[in-house]
């Protein structure tokens, strides 16, 4: 695993913008405290990620505070007490913020942004079946919207 320092969720402030700025953390088994920012193919393969295991992807929703969710940790610990997993926090706090018809307008974007990157999970021998996403309020939007990109071949949406 390469050694870098642990991710955190961004934080956003209705001045200094709200444009979309999507991160993907991977909380990997072998360290489940430790967020690991994931952009590239090598990094997803350089943080842990192991491609034989499934993959849950959580998605929140609108933050109308600009803050990581309270909930979001708890959810991750959960995941990896129960099953050896790939847990993936979309992080989007950035776009999330602000009057909720601006979050409303990232969803498409979104949306294209999550699916841009199970195209690199697929690329490094992720099975689209192994695939959980997890949505909540918004973020159910999103991962419905996602799965019909995929045409229903991601192995699950909650």
């Amino acid at each position: 695993m390469k050694n870098q320092q642990c991710a955190e969720f961004q934080s956003a402030h209705l001045l200094w913008g709200t444009n979309l700025q999507v991160r993907f953390l991977l909380f990997p088994f072998s360290n489940p405290s430790c967020g690991q920012l994931l952009s590239q193919q090598e990094d997803i393969q350089e943080a842990g990620f192991n491609a034989s295991l499934g993959t849950k992807i959580i998605i929140h929703g609108f933050r109308a505070l600009g803050t990581k969710p309270s909930w979001i940790n708890a959810l991750i610990q959960a995941f990896l007490e129960v099953a050896r997993v790939n847990v993936i926090a979309v992080d989007w706090v950035q776009g999330a913020t602000a009057a909720y018809p601006t979050a409303v307008e990232n969803v498409m974007k979104l949306g294209l942004e999550i699916s841009s990157f199970i195209r690199k999970l697929l690329a490094v021998g992720v099975p689209e079946s192994s695939i959980h996403l997890i949505g909540v309020s918004l973020g159910a939007h999103v991962g419905g919207l996602v799965g019909q990109f995929y045409e229903g071949h991601l192995g699950r949406i909650t």
